[in-house]
């Protein structure tokens, strides 16, 4: 595991219920090994991803909610921030950014999760969702406006680094092989997401976790090092 910072806090920033979990369980595993405690930003509801059957909305919202509370005492997550935002409606706006950032200001993260802001691929429907690309930009300009000490109220915060997902050019792959069980665990809590358990299990192995051969199941990242102009790194 490369890019391990000294404060081990990490905030996990995602537009819907299961986004984590799907494309970074394993690794989140690997860092709770490591003593980490991790928090998660959820902007939506999710509710407009139900699958399983057709019910009204404030059900499928309480029902995605209480399956990401699920998976996170899974994974001992210390805290859910829900933004409550509509599923599909996101839209990048100063609240938005502001809400991260202040967020970030409060657990002061070293790392930060979230998409990568830099695919543009447009390969997949479901990996360049609009909510995923609206997200992934909103938590890279709160990392700035976080650190940036006239922005908002509070203590000035600096990340260290972002460890984006949903990336089209990796420069890391995470081994996830001993944890691919417990990636698992979590995508099973979103038990909306899916009808059949055995084909959602076969996918995450085959489709979620083979993207390199060096490990038998692993997750792939663009890691960043967040920099600081005119600051000598360990001064």
């Amino acid at each position: 595991m490369t890019g391990i910072t000294q404060n081990k806090v990490l905030l996990a920033i995602s537009a819907h219920p299961d986004d984590i979990e799907f494309a970074a369980g394993g690794t989140m595993f690997n860092f709770k090994k490591l003593g980490y405690d991790i928090y998660f930003i959820v902007a939506t509801n999710g509710e407009n991803g139900f699958k399983i059957d057709h019910k009204p909305r404030s059900v499928r919202v309480k029902t995605r909610h209480n399956e990401q509370l699920k998976a996170a005492k899974i994974l001992g997550v210390k805290k859910v921030f829900f933004l409550n935002y509509r599923d599909c409606y996101l839209k990048y706006d100063d609240n938005l950014r502001e809400q991260i950032a202040l967020i970030i200001k409060k657990v002061k993260p070293e790392i930060i999760f979230s998409f990568d802001p830099a695919n543009k691929s447009f390969e997949s429907i479901n990996l360049l969702h609009r909510d995923h690309r609206v997200i992934a930009e909103a938590a890279f300009d709160a990392v700035f406006a976080a650190r940036n000490r006239y922005l908002l109220p509070g203590e000035a915060h600096s990340v260290k680094k972002l460890w984006f997902f949903g990336c089209d050019k990796p420069n890391h792959y995470e081994n996830i092989t001993s944890n691919i069980n417990n990636k698992i665990k979590l995508i099973e809590a979103h038990r909306s997401q899916f009808s059949d358990h055995k084909s959602m299990n076969d996918w995450v192995k085959t489709h979620l976790s083979q993207y390199t051969k060096k490990y038998k199941y692993s997750e792939k990242f663009r890691i960043v090092t967040v920099t600081q102009p005119f600051v000598k790194e360990g001064v």
